[in-house]
Formats: C-alpha cells, sequence, structure tokens
C-alpha cells in the first residue's frame, strides 16, 4: 500500500488563534466523518483523496495538511469510529450497581454490534484482506478489546464469591460475545441475534454471586 505524503503547510489564508483551533476541529470531524463513509462502503485502497475532500467539502491540500497522508486519516478515521463505544461503556460504569452492570455491558457491547453492522463487516474484511491495514487495526480494535475485558473483569471481581478467578471467567464471557459477533457476521437476523443474546445472559445467570450486605 503506497503512502501518500505531502508536506504539512498550513492552507493560504488560514486563520489564527482560537477561531483557528475552532475552524480546525470543525474541519477535521467533517474529513474524518466523510473518509468514514467512504472507507466502509469502498476500502482503503478505492476511496481516494480526492473522492474524501469532495465528500468534505475540502480540499485535497487540507487533508494531507490535518493528516499527513491516506494511512494517517485511516487510523485516525478508526479510532473515531469507536470512541461512541468508549464513551458508552465507561456511562453504563457510572450508574449501574455491580450486580447488574455485567447485563448493561453486554447490552452496550450488543447495540454497538447491532447499530455499526456493515462497518464492523468492513472492518473485518480489512483485516483479511491487507497486512497493513490489520496492523492498524489489530492495534486500535485489541486496545478496546482490553478495556470491555478490563470492565467485565472488575465487574466480576466485585459480585464473585471468594475463590473465584474473575480473570478467566472474564475470558470466557468475553469469548462468548466476540462469538457472538462474528456470528451476527453471517447470520445478521433479528431471531438470530434475539437467540444468541438470549443464550448469553443464561450463561451469564449461571455465574456465581457472593450475598448481598444486609
Amino acid at each position: 500500500m503506497k503512502r501518500e505524503k505531502h508536506p504539512v503547510i498550513p492552507p493560504a489564508g488560514a486563520p489564527t488563534g482560537s477561531e483557528f483551533t475552532h475552524r480546525k476541529a470543525i474541519t477535521r470531524d467533517r474529513i474524518v466523518r466523510a473518509a468514514m463513509a467512504l472507507f466502509a462502503t469502498q476500502g482503503f485502497e478505492h476511496a481516494s483523496v480526492t473522492q474524501i475532500a469532495r465528500r468534505a467539502g475540502v480540499s485535497r491540500a487540507s487533508i494531507f495538511w490535518h493528516f499527513g497522508d491516506k494511512a494517517t486519516l485511516f487510523s485516525e478515521t478508526c479510532r473515531e469510529f469507536l470512541v461512541p463505544f468508549r464513551d458508552m461503556l465507561a456511562a453504563s460504569l457510572d450508574h449501574v450497581d455491580a450486580e447488574k452492570r455485567l447485563s448493561e455491558l453486554f447490552a452496550v457491547y450488543e447495540d454497538f454490534v447491532t447499530s455499526n453492522r456493515e462497518a464492523i463487516q468492513s472492518f473485518v474484511r480489512w483485516m483479511f484482506e491487507s497486512p497493513e491495514l490489520r496492523d492498524t487495526l489489530q492495534r486500535t480494535l485489541l486496545d478496546l478489546h482490553e478495556i470491555f475485558m478490563r470492565d467485565v473483569r472488575d465487574t466480576l471481581r466485585e459480585v464473585l464469591p471468594p475463590g473465584h478467578d474473575a480473570e478467566t471467567l472474564a475470558t470466557g464471557v468475553v469469548s462468548l460475545l466476540d462469538g457472538n459477533l462474528l456470528l451476527s457476521l453471517l447470520d445478521p437476523t433479528p431471531t438470530g441475534d434475539e437467540r444468541r443474546r438470549q443464550a448469553l445472559r443464561a450463561v451469564a445467570a449461571l455465574i456465581p454471586q457472593r450475598p448481598r450486605k444486609g
């Protein structure tokens, strides 16, 4: 995969100060959103910088100024795509007691997968098709996966009776979720999704819990 690199030179007439910071953030967001849409539908190789610039309503020079090259834009687009999932995970931990938190974490995972099925399918395809894109995606996805695993593990540590291995159990539960994700790409029917969702909750119901105080 060839990288088209350009020197980072501000566009002519670029504003300065707080106005510059504000406009830069807005432009950057437009570019990322346009890139996300085109990468998902056309893939990395076929989504050109010219197409992304046209969709975002900016110049090619603006894209190179903000991101340097298309590969960096792709990496940042993947990271931005997963920000809502990280935010949803954080919100699910703020207000739910430990006994209910596991189901809440499952729901966040499943809702995100259901809402972004096409993009996730693209991610999986790219990981098999391109070694270079695989490196970018692996770092991004595995980091997020580790955050989710940590949240499940910490929740289990709060609810499991003494003597149970929260780390191993969290690995098993998250592996079931990962399996459901892959199966949902092969069988994206509402019936299949619901059957797998109920099966996961049946397994979770078997997890022993320490007696509540009081």
